[in-house]
């Protein structure tokens, strides 16, 4: 049996809560593990429910998982799992501290996400898979050592993207010599309504015909852009009300089959979430933009490794700003044939898709 403690919301996205399935699904897969999700509140128990695994539902505030401590132990010692997997920001030493206890009780083991180096987590295995985690090995050290905390089994790198069996295998892929399709993805929630700017900065350019992407051929037959709008996007209906009248832009709702869509478009502006590593392991080109702090890490060392070009920090840009600088990058690399020939090349050498597998291996179950 495999725990996890993760949630997803309207506010902090679903990212903690797809990597943890990941996992759960490689557990189930080639190791005969079931799993059960433990989270504050409901709002994805659905998309749990329906990949086939358990819900416990704490009825707490995510931001305070102190106040679960005890729960979580009983849970722990109800369930007995052999691993138990945290995935939340909202950490602190002595609710990790316990929750190590309770598992190693029950014969387990405790594993932390993490991608902050917020402090020494008390924890059996680390696991940082971003493409700057092999950094910062000495740095995990340091903090470890100066904490008085025993350094935990450390899952370094990209060999450790959690992604969904769907990614594994593609094959190579080969870079169309005339870019076609744009993929547009803002994250589950798009707290900062970067879909709504971007489709209102189409609407206006097919109408006046300037700006940014006024001159790239946006009628029919031209570039289309394929909106992927998550669950928990508030902007969905009006977003739909522009692609009605707005023949360039393609909606896609709760979409299942990802990996064809990425494998169908030619180039991808993404938020520098793990959607990028998806967007890797289909060797599909994109640029990406920087919204919260902790996503500037891997925006960066993408970037330093040649392999996603990034956009900038949405923060630092005006209204005008965003739709035009984020639009005008990813144009720039659709009709860039050579590079977007190189950074595909890159990206099948940096993820192959079999990382969750490696965790629950390295976890040893």
């Amino acid at each position: 049996m495999l725990m996890f403690r993760a949630d997803g919301n309207s506010r902090i996205g679903a990212g903690h809560i797809m990597r943890c399935l990941s996992v759960a699904d490689a557990g189930k897969k080639y190791f005969d593990q079931d799993s059960v999700f433990v989270l504050a509140s409901g709002d994805l128990e659905e998309t749990i429910t329906n990949r086939g695994f358990r819900c416990v539902l704490l009825g707490t505030d995510y931001r305070c998982m102190g106040s679960e401590t005890e729960k979580m132990e009983e849970l722990i010692g109800l369930w007995g799992p052999s691993a138990v997997f945290v995935d939340s920001y909202y950490v602190n030493p002595h609710y990790l501290g316990a929750l190590q206890g309770a598992a190693a009780r029950e014969g387990g083991r405790l594993a932390y996400i993490d991608d902050v180096m917020a402090f020494a987590y008390p924890c059996d295995v680390l696991i940082n898979y971003n493409i700057y985690g092999p950094d910062n090995r000495e740095e995990y050290e340091r903090l470890y050592r100066t904490a008085g905390v025993s350094l935990p089994k450390l899952l370094l790198g990209t060999s450790y993207v959690p992604l969904r069996a769907a990614f594994q295998d593609l094959g190579e892929r080969r870079a169309k010599k005339e870019a076609k399709h744009i993929l547009i993805s803002t994250g589950g929630a798009d707290p900062d309504h970067v879909s709504l700017r971007l489709a209102e900065y189409l609407e206006s350019c097919m109408e006046g015909g300037k700006g940014a992407v006024g001159d790239w051929g946006l009628s029919r037959g031209g570039i289309q852009f394929h909106f992927v709008i998550g669950a928990m996007n508030g902007d969905c209906q009006k977003i739909k009300e522009i692609a009605e009248g707005c023949e360039c832009i393609s909606i896609h709702y709760n979409v299942r089959e990802m990996e064809q869509l990425m494998g169908r478009c030619d180039a991808a502006l993404s938020a520098a979430g793990s959607t990028l590593y998806e967007l890797c392991a289909a060797q599909t080109p994109a640029v990406t933009y920087i919204l919260a702090d902790n996503q500037a890490p891997g925006a960066e060392g993408f970037e330093r490794h040649h392999i996603l070009r990034c956009a900038g920090d949405i923060r630092n840009m005006t209204e005008k700003e965003v739709p035009e600088k984020l639009l005008g990058e990813v144009l720039r690399l659709a009709m860039d044939y050579e590079e977007r020939k190189k950074i595909s090349a890159g990206q099948r050498r940096l993820v192959d898709g079999t990382g969750a597998r490696r965790i629950v291996e390295a976890v040893g179950l």
